[in-house]
């Protein structure tokens, strides 16, 4: 292998928790469509393809985990975490965790500017892994290497009271702590109509407490009030230690 980028690529693929045979296939999950500009990326395919791909599998195997791991959730509840696990911020910093971004194969441009670091090339990088894992290993396959990489977040949507009210539960202790509500900022809505991904901020008296992401406002809400209840319990439990 002699292209820019097939040692890291090699590497990463030598250190996948199973063999992964087709060398071509796993390099595809890396070419980013401004890579195709590039004369090293000349005759070959962007990773979008596989990122379709990737994004229905990991959304089917999310939704059947849920749907096992929580059989007294109603649908409500199970979509609120479903967008949770599965929203481009999430995708962004699971991708961050295999250091997806410093294999990705970049234009000069999209290099210069940052792309290895920019959330939706970080959440396509991750989908498209997924999809040629899907197509590598199958479903099976699939279905055990996203649940292993999600099982530490799952685990830890337990750790909230009340699970997953998460917006009732911040308004109650800022009106019992400061006799006022959480004020809930739309940062951006990016994306094309059938995948929007809107961000959103809490504020708890004028202080960012929490942020969120996911394809419906209201489940960027229930995620930016998710992130300022754990804030909250982790200040209390400071000021509990002798």
């Amino acid at each position: 292998m002699t292209r820019t980028g097939d040692m890291e690529i090699e590497e990463f693929r030598k250190s996948l928790p199973f063999p992964f045979e087709d060398r071509d296939l796993l390099k595809k999950v890396f070419v980013h469509r401004s890579y195709l500009n590039e004369k090293g990326g000349r005759g070959l395919e962007s990773n979008e393809r596989l990122e379709f791909l990737g994004d229905s599998v990991l959304g089917t195997v999310i939704s059947d985990i849920l749907f096992k791991r929580f059989p007294d959730l109603p649908e409500g509840e199970l979509t609120h975490l479903r967008a949770k696990l599965v929203n481009r911020r999430t995708l962004a910093r699971l991708a961050g965790s295999l250091a997806l971004g410093e294999i990705l194969l970049l234009g000069r441009g999209e290099r210069l500017s940052g792309g290895g670091s920019n959330t939706a090339n970080l959440a396509g990088v991750f989908e498209a892994l997924l999809g040629a894992v899907f197509m590598e290993r199958g479903f099976a396959g699939a279905y055990s290497y996203i649940e292993d990489l999600y099982a530490p977040m799952i685990e830890e949507l337990l750790t909230l009271p009340g699970h997953f009210g998460y917006k009732p539960a911040l308004q109650k202790i800022c009106q019992k702590l400061y006799r006022e509500n959480p004020q809930y900022k739309l940062i951006s809505s990016d994306g094309p109509p059938h995948k929007k991904t809107f961000e959103v901020e809490v504020y708890v008296r004028g202080e960012l407490y929490g942020r969120g992401s996911a394809s419906r406002k209201k489940d960027a809400e229930q995620e930016a009030a998710g992130e300022a209840l754990k804030r909250f319990y982790e200040e209390s439990a400071a000021e509990a230690e002798p």
